[in-house]
Formats: structure tokens, sequence, C-alpha cells
């Protein structure tokens, strides 16, 4: 089966459609034809069907009929709505790889250990506080995370998220954080981390800070102030400068920096609820400039002003950014 970066978006639009479609429980035989001859037309939409049901046979998408109650205009606009609902869900397991991903153990147990966490925060939301410590922590959109204090270790367990500390004074216990990657023990000092799928993000600002992948065979790397670098289970990259706008989100701030398009609004993304989608035909252009996390239809708007795009607001929750037309 061809990866979906093979399948024109488009393309990929109407398969969902049709997926929708057949999906709401309203399937005339009208329909049917007008499906089967749009397989045929081309392979690339066979491609793009085949692609359509593999992945979203991973997603909770239920089928819906009409309500029994009501005239038949509501019932035919209730359908139309479900349709559109079916296809957006479908649309965004296939463009972001959520089927795959919510099928992923590591996952479900990283969900769970989020709903539990000790400390976490919603998505949009960012929050600040001390620990008993007293060292200073930040928590960024959507983070979770739990805190285990005893008499011989202060640990941090990241399970989503990012987060800044300021750790605090403590001669006796060291002060741990721990990703789904490795270990990281202050060496008095602020740093950053970010969880990634499969990968942690560390930027040191002050301080050291002491790396430890898990799998990794080989001695630990230090981090010094300045730098920042990504570590996988078995391995750690190359450090490379610490960009100065790293701390930006504790501000309020998304700070781009001749970032491509695709990459900004998926950070975008980040601060605000349902889908937020990017035309492929202009990922690649730049974008510069510091824009508003606590209010991201305003960060579009700025967007829109500063580059030849529209944002398209397809439902409440699903905007799709694409060429000014």
């Amino acid at each position: 089966m061809p990866d979906t970066q093979d399948i024109p978006y488009a393309t990929l639009e109407q398969a969902a459609a049709w997926y929708a479609t057949f999906r709401s429980g309203a399937v005339d035989d009208d329909e049917r034809r007008r499906w089967q001859d749009w397989l045929a037309r081309d392979a690339g939409n066979r491609q793009a069907w085949a692609r359509v049901e593999a992945i979203s046979q991973h997603v909770a998408i239920a089928r819906q009929t009409p309500e029994a109650s009501g005239a038949a205009l509501h019932a035919r606009q209730a359908q139309g709505q479900r349709r559109k609902l079916v296809k957006t869900l479908a649309l965004a397991a296939i463009t972001t790889g959520l089927g795959w991903q919510l099928a992923r153990q590591e996952e479900v147990q990283v969900a769970l250990a989020g709903i539990k966490a000790s400390h976490r925060v919603g998505v949009g939301e960012r929050r600040e506080t001390v620990l008993a410590d007293g060292t200073r922590l930040w928590l960024d959109s959507g983070t979770a995370l739990d805190q285990r204090f005893d008499d011989a270790l202060r640990l941090v367990v990241l399970h989503r998220g990012e987060i800044l500390l300021q750790s605090g004074q403590d001669a006796r216990r060291p002060l741990v954080v721990r990703s789904r990657q490795g270990s990281m023990r202050a060496l008095g000092t602020r740093f950053q981390v970010r969880q990634f799928d499969g990968s942690t993000r560390l930027g040191v600002s002050e301080g050291r800070v002491e790396v430890t992948p898990f799998d990794a065979h080989g001695p630990m790397l230090v981090v010094e102030p300045g730098q920042e670098i990504t570590f996988t289970r078995d391995g750690v990259a190359a450090p490379r400068p610490l960009p100065a706008t790293r701390e930006a989100w504790t501000q309020g701030m998304l700070v781009a920096d001749d970032l491509p398009l695709d990459a900004f609004l998926a950070e975008l993304s980040r601060y605000r609820h349902g889908f937020l989608g990017c035309d492929p035909t202009i990922a690649r252009l730049r974008v510069v400039g510091a824009f508003p996390i606590h209010d991201t239809d305003k960060a579009l708007a700025m967007l829109e002003a500063a580059l030849p795009v529209r944002a398209r607001q397809v439902l409440p929750w699903w905007v799709s950014v694409g060429p000014r037309k």
C-alpha cells in the first residue's frame, strides 16, 4: 500500500468524503454508482480509498442514523453534518497518523498516566508553580507529569508536553527529570524538557544537566549551558546552540524565525482544540514573527496579514490554511 505522502491531498479529501457517505448510514443507489465510477476512473482514487479504509479502522468513528423524530428537512441537515464530521475524523486520522498512534501500547499507557498525573494542564493552558523544595516549574499546553519526592530523590516524570524548571536548593537530594527515553539529572540549573513521540528534547539555559538514555551504552553526556540536544532511548544527537526564543512560550508567545508554514502551524496547533491543517502547496512558505498562543485565532489573523494565505473554518474545530485566492 502506498504511503499517504504519495497520494495527492485533494484525492485523500475525496476518499474521506466518500468514506463519510458510506459511514453515515444512508447511501442511495445513485451515490453508490457515482462512488464506483470514481473508483474506476483512476488508480490513485483506489489507492486513496484503500488508505482511508485501512487507517480509519483504527479510529472510533461511529455510524449514526438520523433521528426518528423531526421533519425530513432536519433529518437531511443532520445527515449532512454527520457526514462532515466523519470526513473530518477520517482525514485527520490519515494526515496525522492518529489511527496508528492510538493503536500503540505506549500511547495508551501515556494517556492513562496523564489522567492520574499530579500536575497537568489542558490544551491552550499554561501554569507556573513552585514545588515543595523551591523548584519553579512551568508547564506548557497539554502537559502532564508526576512529582515523586522522597528522602533520597526529587523525581519529576514527564508523560507528555513541555516543561521549564529552575531547580531549588537541596544539596541532599538530586533533582531528576525522567521522560519516556531517559533521565536527566540537574546539576544546579535552569532547563527545558519537551516530550515528542520517540524522542526527548533538552535545552539548558543555566548550569548543567547529565543525560542518561535508558538503552544507551557508553558514558553519560553532560549538557552545558547554552546547548540543546535531542535523544532517544539508545542514543544522543550532537549538541547544538540553544535558540534564544525557546522560553518564549512562558511569556505567552510563539516566536517563528524563518520557520516553514507547516511546522509553524504544527506548533500553533498545540495551543488550540481541534484540527489545524496546512495545504501542501503552501507548506514551504516561511514564517517570521511573534504570535500570541493565548489567542490562536488572532495568531491566524496575523498570519493572513503577513502571508498570501487564508484560514478557512470548515467546522467549529476544523481549520484549514490554504492559499489566498
